[in-house]
């Protein structure tokens, strides 16, 4: 856990040099009482992410690691359902703009 819990470089692991070089669009979702994946790792995720085409960061302030309540379970579901909305929209509209 003590390895968790401080902000890692893009070059520090696997994971991260991975999130360093892709490309396309990402969403981070972090729930605000996460006991398993402490805050600082979605630091890491957000700052590893500069390729990134798009990045999108969202906290469920009281959900927990599980989303284990109906209210932490729907903001994640509708922060899905929107973040996919917008992305799909930026693509059709960039393949509007590139079609003939």
């Amino acid at each position: 856990m003590q390895y968790r819990a401080r902000p890692m470089a893009a070059d520090a692991n696997r994971a991260l040099r991975a999130c360093a070089t892709f490309r396309g669009d990402v969403l981070l979702v972090e729930s605000g009482c996460d006991e398993v994946v402490p805050a600082p790792v979605l630091a890491s995720y957000r700052h590893a992410c500069v390729n990134a085409r798009s990045l999108t960061y969202r906290v469920i302030a009281d959900a927990d690691h599980a989303l284990s309540d109906t209210r932490s379970r729907n903001a994640y579901g509708s922060i899905l359902v929107h973040w996919l909305e917008e992305a799909l929209y930026a693509h059709a509209s960039t393949l509007a703009r590139l079609t003939p």
